[in-house]
Formats: structure tokens, sequence, C-alpha cells
């Protein structure tokens, strides 16, 4: 290994040390200025990413995949769909939102963001689903061995399965969607339905 050599002195290096200091201060201006522009436009476009109350960010999450949402992005997606997208109303705890490429929307109500994802059937969940002549298909359902109907406002008709009475579905006459209820408690999601509970997004 080679040993390091301490270079002769010369005529630049014995310049004033205040020449040394003036040339730093000069290139450390531009450099302040950079970082500055930096910062504003960071806050700049993160100005653009937050809307809402209290700077809550609204953007949606994927399609496909389950994620935390808050009040404001549910109604951000509902008056940007060409649908009603159901809810259960606002409730303590935490909403999942998932979409499918299909147009289905289900929100779920969990007791805190450490529950998104976990994919036990034990919380209440509102699926909206785009569906041809959804109204006939609740009156098919409602034929079927097993099925129970009711009739609830504006026409619609309310109908569950006696061999799966945690989902209630519903729709209402010329309506291009069903609803689905789930509560782990069936005496729970038709109370909801029959009692008005659910319902668009606003």
């Amino acid at each position: 290994m080679e040993a390091h050599k301490t270079p002769h002195a010369t005529a630049e290096h014995s310049r004033p040390a205040w020449l040394d200091r003036k040339r730093w201060q000069t290139s450390a201006l531009p450099l302040s200025l950079v970082a500055l522009l930096v910062t504003a436009l960071i806050v700049f476009g993160a100005m653009l990413l937050l809307r809402g109350h209290g700077g809550e960010v609204t953007s949606l999450p994927p399609v496909g995949t389950p994620a935390a949402v808050s009040e404001s992005q549910l109604k951000t997606l509902a008056a940007k769909s060409d649908q009603p997208i159901y809810w259960a109303g606002p409730k303590a705890g935490a909403y999942e939102l998932t979409r499918t490429t299909d147009g289905r929307v289900y929100v779920r109500y969990l007791p805190s963001t450490d529950n998104v994802g976990d994919r036990a059937p034990s919380y209440l969940t509102v699926g909206t689903y785009p569906t041809k002549q959804a109204f006939a298909a609740i009156e098919r359902a409602a034929t079927r061995q097993g099925g129970v109907s009711v009739k609830i406002g504006q026409g619609g008709l309310l109908v569950f399965n006696t061999g799966s009475p945690k989902s209630v579905y519903f729709s209402y006459p010329r309506s291009g969607y069903q609803v689905e209820v789930y509560d782990p408690s069936p005496e729970q999601a038709r109370t909801l339905v029959l009692g008005g509970k659910i319902t668009p997004i606003r």
C-alpha cells in the first residue's frame, strides 16, 4: 500500500483564508435557494393531494385491494360513481372499502384499521352490485326453496334464504343494482334494512 504524500505548498494554497470562506458562502447560497424551492414544491404537492375536511386524504385505494378509508373518501367515491353506493351510515371504528373490476363495491365496518384485510366473516358488510334486471333476480330468489321475502319502501323487495340468513338482499323496480347486507346476526341484518338504515352514501 502506498503511503499518502503531503502535497507541496503552492502560491494557490497560501492565499488568505477569508477568500476560501467567501467562495464557500457564494456557493452555499444557491444550494439554500434550491432547498427552499424543493420544500415549497413538496408542500404544494401535498396540498394538491390533501382535500376535504381537516386535510383528509380523499384519493381512493386501487380496485381489488381492501383498504381503510375515511368517511370523506366514501363520499368522494359516491360522488364520482354512476350508481348509488350503499352503506349503514357513519359508525365508530373503521371503514374498509373494496371495489372489484366488475363494479361491485363493499363497505365493511371494522373495530379498527388493524382488522383491514381480515377475511373472517365477523363484521357488518354492505355490498352494492350492478346487476341487469336486478329486481327480477330478487323476485326469483324469493321463490326458491327457503326464500323469505318482505316488501320495503319505494316498491322494493327484501329477500333472504333460511339456509344462509346472515345475508339479506334487496332491490327496487327498474333498478340496475342489488344491495347485500351481511351481519353475523341474521336478525341485525334484517333490522337494518327494514329500519331504513341502509341508504346511499350522500
